[in-house]
Formats: C-alpha cells, structure tokens, sequence
C-alpha cells in the first residue's frame, strides 16, 4: 500500500526473475513506460484498460514463453543435458525396441504405460515421448504417486479451491492443469487408491477435471504417461486395479528390461555416464580400465541404471583424473565385500579356527595355483576366471585376497 506499480515489479523481478510482467499505467507518457521496460517489464498497457489490447498482450507472451522454452530445450540438447532419446540409444541393443517404440508412439497423443523395475530409466523413457511429440515446447511434469501421503494424491493432481479443506487457505491448480499442454508421468500408478483411480479415469476419458471443493469441471489438455514397477494385469485379476482404466492407460506399452539382461550395453553406457559426471564434476576423466568395465558388467546391478549412475558418479568424484579403475568402484560392485552372498567355502568354515600353519600352507596354495592359471592366461583376468570356473567379481576378490591384484603375465616372467 505505501509503494507503486514499479516497485512492485522490482520486487517481483528480485523474487521471481522467471516472471513476465505487464504494468498497467494512468499516465500515457513516454518517460514511464521506457522507466517499467528498463525495470524488467515485458510490456505495459495504458488506463482506461482495453481489454481487446490487454489480451493481444497477453497472448504475445505467451508465445514469446513458448520460444523461450523451446530455445531452453535446444540449447539443453546441445550441452547433452537433455534428448532424452539420444541417451536411450546409448543403451545398446537391448535398449533398440524401446527405442523403436518411443519414435513411433512419440509423435502421437497415445497414452503410454510404461513397465519396468525400479532404476531402469521408466523417467527417460516418458521424457523421450515428450521430447518426439507436438507437446515438446510445453511443461513435462512428472509425479510419484507413492512420494506422498494417500490423502494429499487426488489434491496435487486434480488441484483444489480455497477452504476445499483443513490448510487450503489459497487454491491450487493442481498438476494436471500445471501439465496442460504438455505430458505428464505418473509414476507408480498401481499405488493409486481406489477413488484416485475413478477421478483419473475420469480425467482420461472426458479431458477434465473436478478440483476438491469445486462445482464445475475444469478442461484440461494433457498427454498422459503412467509408469509401474507392478504387473497391472495381475492388479487387475486381484481387483486392486481398475480394469477400464488399466485398458485407458495401456494404449501402447513400453517394457523396459532390467540392467542385468542388457550386459552388453554396460560398457557403453558406464561410459555415457561417466562423461556426463565428468563434465558435472569439472574432472579430467579419460574413460574406464578394460577390468573396471569386466567389473561392472559382472555386477547383477539390483538397482538397475539408477544404481550404475550412482557408482560412475562415485568413481568420477574419487577418481584424480585419468582412467576409472576397479580401485575407484565400491567394494560391494568388486566383491571384496562379501556382503550377504558370501561364498560357500568360507560359510562352511564359519566358526572354525583353522590351525595357522594350515592356514598360511592353503593361503600359499591358493596363490600359486590363481597365478599358474593367470599365466596361463596371459594376463587375462577374464579368461582366468573362465578358466578358474568363477564369475570375474570372485575372481577380483581373491585376487586382492592372495595379494596378486596388480599381477600382470610379463612382470611375474621378468
């Protein structure tokens, strides 16, 4: 009350300098309307309010934020920060039907339901649909159904007017309609409580909506993409998921397969990934060992992509520069952490004190025949582990064990 129309704006461009701004002025002079354009506004519009003109405005931003949004994607897609498509070609052959399938259904406003477990890039592939489709200049937003209380679901997607309930001292739009003209995932969509799934049916079937506390629908205009680590067939057969609207969601359905039935894409996407950190992180990384990518792709990944990401990520940031090595992966990925999966040999000696000259003589053993086979090998640690008849983890984990981690053929000849 004790400030004008330009300090409101700067104001408004201190705390929200994403905002356009339209200042509306009694005095038709050129000095103050140069003033609220050099102070951030877009535009401004002269009293009495024409509301022909103030809508020709209006609309002008809008499109001008729609250039803006555009041009923020393309020069995302330049860094490699974005194209969510791209990243799923690096996945490998594996990846080549998702992909297939993503450039197909992408151009259309087809909902999609998108299976997998959890970690195996459910999120790039609802990305990838948005970035191919008309929609690709307006919101993407995504939301896990199970990242909050069952009670606050249908208020953060279906939005809810002032006093719809104990809080609500201001009304929300709600995700939908923060969605409109764009896509949005839901994530984890079997989690849906039983009239979560009758509203949503209903938002999928009309294209609207009924905000908490409202009389009327709102209309909405919304690509949907549902994601799920469940089998929503079985939900149905169980009658824990509707089955209209399990058929609405499931127009086109993209399966997209664990990490540990895609081996032959770990190497390049370790190495995607280790680009991508390296480039967050400012370090010098050059690439991954030939051991540290036998490593990984020996690794059962029970976190899927996600987990790969966050052991790259690892690596890049205690790795100086240079290649990743096995030293720069967490022990459990190595398998110097015997963690629940301990080997059978040592659980059948648990409890047992072995006598120390034993010990040692079978230590000795053990070394001198995992070298002999090495030799044998050249040097090879994955053809000594074939050799050896263990996984090429195990074979990490004696070798560091027996002290023979740096054993290479030539040094031992020379």
């Amino acid at each position: 009350p004790d400030g004008d129309g330009l300090e409101v704006l700067d104001e408004i461009r201190a705390g929200s300098p994403g905002t356009f701004a339209l200042v509306m002025t009694a005095y038709a002079s050129i000095d103050s309307a140069i003033d609220a354009l050099r102070r951030g506004a877009h535009d401004y519009v002269l009293k009495p309010l024409a509301l022909a003109d103030l809508r020709r405005k209006i609309e002008r931003i809008a499109r001008h934020r729609q250039v803006e949004r555009e041009n923020e994607r393309l020069r995302a897609i330049v860094r490699g920060e974005s194209d969510a498509t791209t990243i799923l070609r690096r996945g490998g052959a594996a990846m080549a039907p998702v992909v297939e399938l993503v450039e197909r259904v992408g151009p259309t406003n087809a909902n999609v339901l998108v299976t997998g477990e959890s970690g195996t890039g459910k999120e790039l592939v609802a990305r990838a649909l948005h970035e191919r489709s008309a929609r690709a200049s307006g919101p993407f937003v995504a939301f896990s159904v199970s990242a909050i209380p069952e009670a606050l679901v249908e208020a953060q997607l279906f939005g809810y007017e002032r006093g719809a309930h104990f809080g609500a001292d201001t009304a929300s739009d709600g995700l939908f309609r923060a969605a409109s003209g764009g896509t949005l995932l839901l994530d984890d969509v079997g989690e849906l409580t039983p009239l979560a799934q009758t509203k949503l049916l209903r938002a999928v079937e009309t294209k609207e909506i009924l905000p908490l506390g409202a009389d009327q629908p709102r209309r909405v205009d919304v690509r949907l993409v549902a994601s799920t680590h469940r089998n929503l067939a079985t939900s149905v057969r169980e009658g824990s998921f509707r089955e209209d609207l399990f058929f609405r969601l499931n127009v086109v359905a993209i399966d997209v397969p664990p990490l540990r039935a895609r081996a032959g894409d770990i190497a390049a996407l370790a190495r995607s990934l280790a680009e991508k950190h390296a480039r967050s992180y400012q370090r010098q990384i050059t690439g991954l060992t030939d051991d540290t990518i036998a490593c990984l792709q020996s690794y059962a990944w029970p976190g899927n992509v996600r987990e790969l990401s966050n052991v790259i990520e690892r690596a890049t940031i205690v790795c100086d520069g240079g290649l990743i090595t096995t030293a720069h992966l967490p022990p459990a990925v190595t398998g110097l952490d015997p963690g629940p999966n301990h080997d059978a040999a040592a659980s059948s000696t648990a409890g047992t004190t072995l006598d120390p000259n034993l010990e040692r003589a079978t230590t000795a053993f053990q070394r001198e025949h995992v070298r002999r086979v090495l030799e044998r090998a050249s040097g090879s640690r994955d053809d000594a582990a074939r050799l050896l008849g263990l996984s090429a983890a195990t074979l990490y984990r004696y070798l560091h064990k027996l002290g023979l981690k740096g054993f290479r053929a030539e040094d031992e000849a020379s």
